[in-house]
């Protein structure tokens, strides 16, 4: 099952919980709104980026944006989401790192990972286009 963490040692709280608040919101907007036959509305959110300190090599510490956490519970920067509200399909997209990353960060995940992860319905990475 997977779960949001900040770490071994703190609670761990199931990816559910997210699609659960995706579900209300898109539940609440539609109760709300008469969107037309044709119309296809959608939730988009960018979620919080690194800013760098001084323009150095290092980072002040990485905070989620808050509406961002609440509906996708993602932990990376540089992140956007769509939610659709007539289907309440969520779509992740990430950032493409390059593979030296990998040097300082560990194995880089990818988009299957990220599905995995966050249990959403797509990934796409920012630069490419998702088809739709």
């Amino acid at each position: 099952m997977a779960a949001f963490q900040m770490g071994s040692h703190t609670h761990a709280i199931p990816m559910t919980l997210y699609r659960d608040n995706r579900a209300k919101v898109v539940n609440e907007l539609q109760r709300a709104h008469n969107f037309g036959a044709e119309s296809k509305p959608v939730v988009l959110l960018q979620g919080g980026d690194n800013i760098s300190h001084y323009d150095t090599d290092v980072d002040y510490v990485f905070r989620q944006e808050s509406y961002f956490t609440y509906l996708f519970g993602v932990t990376e920067p540089g992140c956007y989401g769509t939610v659709e509200i007539k289907t309440g399909r969520s779509t992740l997209y990430v950032p493409r790192l390059p593979e030296e990353y990998a040097v300082w960060m560990g194995p880089l995940l990818g988009l299957e990972d990220f599905k995995q992860k966050y249990e959403v319905d797509a990934v796409y990475y920012v630069d490419e286009s998702c088809g739709e």
